[in-house]
């Protein structure tokens, strides 16, 4: 078990590309809404879109875009703040609390944009655009030194012995084609056609540092795992938008399963041979797996609700409920229901006021003597934010974010691996032996994304 001789301390790595944590290392995170004007309100986009980038989410909105081009830019600023503790106990085998025992701290930034154009042909509204902007990010971050206990009884700083990290990189990209019409403004309907390519380059360390290796005459070996991934698919997206009443709308977006062509190497062994993870045991047989080349975003679908309520002040308020169908990617997976809902006031002098929520749901696979099975992961979110036009053109759009979850998972780096004699001062008394569910690491994590976009339109 890790004890309070292991110190392990943060560093901050500055990367590209926003992902949520290490818990998304292999599996990527599907990144979410991108404009900072829906975000500020729970990302509830399903009916009542406002920006160009809103249509990655129902492009049927497309057509309710100002006449003539446009384009929009935004940028994403993320910071996930990981902390893991470990349970600690008294000498009378008595509980006593958690404690932090590595935390990371990691600044991550990712880009979009798009230009469109709208033109109206007698009751025909018709639209189309080009966007890139990121589906799935796989960079991640992890740092840890492991450190012995020598010297600690004399106020002395303990040495290092190893360097245990987790660095991975890389995402797929949309490269998107969108159209859409609407009659008469009753109603509106969006096609999308993406062309899905990335790479994710992953790669897991355990270095010995030149102390230990001294202290055991140079007989350790580092241990360096990679995985290297290249994706490619096409997906389709359709979206459709009624406008019921002036003052209520109701959209609904479909997107179906993509399996993408996935090609690379784990550790020099193709991606087909690879295995991933186990998922169904009996007692003394696998009956089921996956390998690192399969690769699935699962199905989705979202309904959402648009209201204009008669206050003398503009308020719009949207409500989402999107259906993702995770049995898709793996068999011992749920399917969920994420939840989002947003408001924007006007203010006095035309300011507005943006404010929601959005839950969401994801899986985490783990492994429990010889039997895998899934835990379910939620992240509620707080969003704030606002905007402002210049010259009638130009507008700018500033969101806040803030998530927090927490799960319980296996020590990243077990100490068997450092069960060595001559590196440890009380080699007897520290009985390096793996952790499992009967001690888990409990790994709290903090959120904050702050983004801000700039629109145009002629």
């Amino acid at each position: 078990m890790k004890r309070v001789f292991l110190t392990l301390i943060f560093i901050t790595i500055i990367s590209v590309l926003c992902s949520y944590s290490i818990l998304e290392k292999e599996t990527g995170n599907i990144v979410g809404n991108l404009d900072p004007h829906s975000a500020a309100m729970g990302s509830a986009v399903g009916a009542g879109g406002f920006r160009l980038l809103d249509s990655g989410v129902n492009p049927a909105y497309l057509t309710s875009l100002e006449n003539g081009f446009g384009f929009q830019g935004t940028g994403s600023f993320f910071i996930d703040s990981d902390n893991r503790s470990l349970p600690m106990y008294n000498s009378f085998d008595g509980y006593s609390g958690d404690a932090v025992y590595v935390s990371n701290f990691n600044f991550f930034t990712d880009f979009a944009g798009g230009i469109y154009y709208k033109y109206l042909i007698s009751d025909y509204k018709l639209a189309a655009s080009f966007q890139y902007r990121p589906q799935v990010s796989f960079k991640a971050d992890y740092f840890e030194q492991v450190r012995n206990n020598r010297n600690s009884d004399d106020n002395g700083y303990p040495h290092k012995i190893a360097q245990n990290s987790i660095e991975s990189k890389g995402g797929i990209n949309a490269i998107a084609f969108q159209t859409a019409f609407e009659y008469k403004n009753i109603a509106s309907l969006g096609l999308e056609v993406a062309k899905l390519i990335g790479d994710s380059d992953l790669e897991r360390s355990v270095i010995w540092t030149p102390e230990a290796q001294d202290i055991m005459n140079d007989t350790l070996n580092d241990t360096i795992n990679t995985l290297e991934r290249e994706f490619s698919a096409i997906q389709f997206k359709i979206g459709t938008k009624v406008n019921i009443s002036p003052r209520f709308d109701l959209g609904l977006s479909f997107t179906p399963k993509v399996e993408l062509e996935v090609t690379g190497d784990r550790d020099g062994v193709d991606v087909e041979d690879a295995v991933f993870v186990y998922t169904i045991y009996d007692s003394t047989t696998v009956i089921d797996s996956l390998t690192y080349a399969d690769y699935i975003l699962p199905m989705n679908a979202r309904l959402g609700f648009s209201y204009k309520p008669r206050n003398i002040m503009r308020t719009v308020m949207n409500c989402d409920f999107e259906y993702v169908k995770w049995s898709d990617t793996n068999p011992l997976y749920d399917d969920a229901i994420n939840y989002y809902i947003g408001v924007e006031h006007m203010l006095r002098n035309s300011i507005p006021f943006r404010f929601g929520f959005n839950y969401t749901t994801t899986y985490g696979l783990y492994e429990n003597s010889g039997f895998i099975f899934a835990n379910e992961i939620t992240t509620p979110t707080f969003t704030a934010g606002t905007g402002f036009t210049i010259l009638d053109k130009f507008t700018f759009d500033i969101s806040l974010e803030y998530s927090n979850r927490k799960y319980e998972t296996l020590d990243l780096f077990m100490d068997s691996y450092y069960d060595h004699e001559d590196l440890w001062e009380n080699y007897y008394y520290l009985n390096l032996q793996d952790r499992g569910w009967e001690n888990p690491d409990t790994v709290n994590e903090n959120f904050i994304n702050l983004k801000s976009a700039i629109s145009f339109s002629w």
